[in-house]
């Protein structure tokens, strides 16, 4: 999985864990993003609220569907599968 990947932050490795503000600056640092350029998907509401505590943009996923479309919509392009 690693290889789809450009950055793989992993939090046992990083003593770090969501939400604390230090795992998601890690991972912007080593992306080499500021948070505010950041979209962030979750299911946990708490790893919500700290990531936007940081700025970034946050999608909560209760349906994968609706998250890609609300995503699609910030993007510009729709990510929804063609049949």
């Amino acid at each position: 999985m690693r290889d789809l990947f450009d950055v793989f932050v992993e939090s046992s490795v990083l003593g770090l864990r969501k939400p604390t503000h230090g795992s998601y600056e890690i991972a912007c640092e080593r992306v080499g993003v500021l948070p505010r350029e950041v979209v962030f998907l979750d299911d946990i509401g708490g790893n919500l609220k700290t990531a936007r505590e940081l700025g970034m943009t946050t999608i909560k996923v209760d349906d994968p569907d609706e998250a890609l479309a609300t995503l699609g919509g910030l993007l510009g392009f729709s990510l929804a599968e063609s049949s």
